[in-house]
């Protein structure tokens, strides 16, 4: 678990990008017993979690997961792997709930969708 964190830290941090931390989080989960890693992948698990944001100063954040990953990053930090400096004047307890919500009913789609005071956009869907 200890791993898990630092990968999910150094994407916060941007150290490395979405899809590395993909990539190591997959790798660490290839290694352990079957036991530690008893998820029945549904076909709603393998689908693409993405999220857009459009700041004001031109920041642009593309970042996608497959839907099981971002079940277990939430599960774990309560929070998306997005730098929240980019998510300024976004309500993000809100948004975290509905996301958890729609990822528990298996929504497909667009499901947030946030236009801030400032201009910043957000768009977090589940697509193919």
């Amino acid at each position: 678990m200890d791993e898990t964190l630092r990968i999910l830290k150094m994407v916060e941090e941007g150290t490395i990008t979405a899809e590395q931390g993909a990539e190591l989080l997959s790798a660490i989960n290839a290694d352990m017993p079957v036991q530690q890693t008893q998820i029945i992948k549904s076909s709603y698990d393998k689908k693409m979690f993405r999220v857009i944001v459009d700041s004001t100063s031109g920041d642009k954040v593309r970042v996608q997961f497959p839907v099981g990953a971002i079940k277990k990053i939430l599960k774990v930090t309560g929070k998306l792997p997005i730098p929240e400096k980019d998510l300024q004047g976004v309500d993000l307890s809100s948004m975290m709930d509905a996301i958890s919500e729609c990822l528990d009913d298996e929504i497909e789609g667009d499901f947030v969708s946030v236009e801030a005071a400032d201009g910043t956009t957000v768009r977090v869907f589940v697509d193919k």
